[in-house]
């Protein structure tokens, strides 16, 4: 016959599993129970790994030790410019979060996390533990898809001397041009908040040039932002249709925006923001070139515009991040923001600025997430833009996107992309196009002109534990995309392209900059007669 515990005994247990389910959730959530007990940070300590830990044996190789050599370790005050807080400061569990969040993103940083240390004295120390990641890429590719051969070489540097400053150089050519470029990024300049971009671009027909200075919000709690962005391109502009180039215009489009914009206030996790922006941009064409014989699409109508006039802006967002992992990359968290967030323009192109016509115009843009299991996340995006003299809505562009991912096992993930875009009066540098560049991968690039079009991808992707020298994790891809455009020739809307494929993806667990490289093969399942049977793609661009 069993034995029966006094009352006093079963309290005591019941009192030990409280203490131990309270002591493990301060594990899992540390900082929030130093808050709780109103701690302050006494000290700050920057931890700066390599890119290979030599201390693993898969990784103490030659190519690990050369690695290592030839990196640049991060400098530690280019880490403690980030930090959202200073020693003395009361612990703010948001607050560290946040600031982990901007490390990641980080292009020369792999991975961060701040830890509490509380040492024997009773001095609770914030440990900052940075993995510098691969910075230096060399890109060189050729491709040629459709009979149309491209070509590419450069290098890239996102952690200058461990700076933090990148510089690139680049030299590509197609079918349109040969280009050659170099530019200049500083994210801390003069070790402020400022931000300093640098670009400039030579063509065979032109140039490019820009420049962007801007103190931005780097955080939810920063008080205020400005910023100053000039470009100049001077080129020509192509017109394709059935992946071939039909017209050529000479084209130049110079442009200006400034803005200054404050917080207005918080409510909870959210802040919201408000400003005032002022653009400017002169666009000219040339006479059009007939570069194949007349068919069905019309040439361009082309009307020169000199744009200038005030806007108000409005913003808004909120702290509700949440991080998954080997959705889009392998092997590093994803931060994504599970709220509704918006930004809103409204301003007026007037003549007594300068501008060729009266008209207002707008820009909304917004999105929002939600996640109800760490297997699932799904995203949503919109945005509308265009402007309305008297003649009525013109250069107006509407796009909705949304993405789900679903896990169906920690290495199965379920993805797919279904979007649509509507253009009204669009100015012929924006017409949309479908086709491999945008997302149609068993179809040559630029396939139809068009206002507007759906596009939707649907892909099973199956990581795997192999690991080259943990430079490289393998996964595999099967996909299908399908999409559909109004063709501006006058034939209504084409028939629903499809194609079928299979994929390698190659997951970079040392680098940054591209961190899944994909290698995809697609079949067309209705090609055109002008088309090849199938088409090879390779590269790091991903659309979700």
């Amino acid at each position: 016959m069993g034995s029966i515990r006094p009352a006093g005994t079963w309290l005591s247990c019941a009192l030990v599993v409280l203490g131990l389910s309270l002591r493990a959730a301060e594990v899992l959530k540390p900082w929030k129970a130093m808050e709780a007990r109103n701690a302050a940070i006494g000290r700050i300590e920057v931890e700066i790994s390599d890119v290979f830990d030599l201390s693993r044996p898969v990784e103490n190789t030659w190519i690990g030790r050369m690695a290592d050599r030839l990196h640049a370790t991060t400098r530690e005050e280019v880490i403690r410019r980030v930090l959202l807080f200073r020693e003395g400061d009361p612990v703010r569990e948001k607050r560290i979060y946040e600031t982990e969040r901007l490390l990641r993103a980080l292009p020369f940083v792999k991975n961060a996390r701040i830890d509490p240390v509380v040492r024997l004295d009773g001095t609770l120390v914030a440990l900052v533990q940075i993995q510098d990641a691969w910075t230096t890429q060399v890109n060189a590719g050729y491709s040629q898809v459709g009979g149309q051969r491209s070509q590419n070489f450069g290098v890239d540097e996102k952690n200058f001397l461990g700076t933090g400053k990148s510089v690139a150089f680049g030299w590509s050519r197609d079918p349109q041009r040969r280009t050659w470029g170099l530019a200049y990024a500083d994210p801390q300049l003069f070790g402020s908040r400022w931000t300093l971009g640098l670009q400039t671009q030579y063509l065979t027909d032109g140039f490019q040039r820009g420049l962007q200075l801007e103190r931005p919000f780097f955080a939810f709690s920063t008080p205020w932002a400005t910023g100053l962005a000039l470009s100049q391109l001077h080129s020509s502009l192509y017109f394709y249709d059935q992946g071939n180039q039909v017209y050529q215009v000479p084209f130049t489009q110079d442009s200006l925006r400034t803005y200054w914009a404050h917080a207005l206030f918080e409510a909870g996790d959210r802040v919201w923001r408000g400003g005032l922006a002022f653009e400017g941009q002169d666009t000219r064409y040339g006479p059009v070139l007939p570069l194949a014989p007349a068919g069905l699409l019309a040439p361009p109508t082309l009307a020169d515009r000199r744009l200038r006039g005030p806007a108000f802006t409005l913003s808004t967002q909120e702290d509700a991040f949440e991080s998954f992992r080997d959705l889009q990359a392998m092997d590093f968290p994803e931060d994504y923001d599970l709220a509704w967030n918006g930004d809103l323009e409204l301003g007026a192109y007037s003549r007594a600025w300068g501008s060729s016509m009266a008209a207002p115009f707008f820009r909304i843009q917004g999105g929002d997430g939600w996640s109800t299991a760490p297997e699932d996340l799904t995203l949503l995006t919109a945005s509308w833009d265009g402007r309305r003299p008297a003649a009525g809505l013109e250069d107006s562009h509407l796009s909705l996107a949304l993405v789900q991912y679903h896990k169906w096992t920690p290495d199965q993930i379920l993805a797919g992309l279904v979007a649509v875009d509507k253009a009204q009066r669009s100015d012929p540098e924006r017409w949309y196009y479908l086709g491999g560049d945008q997302g149609l991968r068993g179809f040559p690039n630029w396939l139809h002109p068009g206002d507007a079009r759906w596009q939707a991808s649907f892909e099973y992707r199956l990581l795997t534990d192999q690991r080259w020298l943990d430079l490289v994790r393998l996964g595999y891809a099967a996909f299908l995309d399908l999409g559909s455009i109004h063709q501006l020739d006058g034939a209504g809307w084409s028939r629903v392209y499809s194609d079928v494929g299979l994929g390698l993806r190659l997951g970079n667990l040392k680098s940054s900059i591209g961190r899944v490289i994909l290698l995809n093969l697609a079949v067309p399942l209705n090609r055109e007669p002008y088309q090849s049977r199938w088409q090879v793609t390779f590269g790091n661009a991903m659309r979700f």
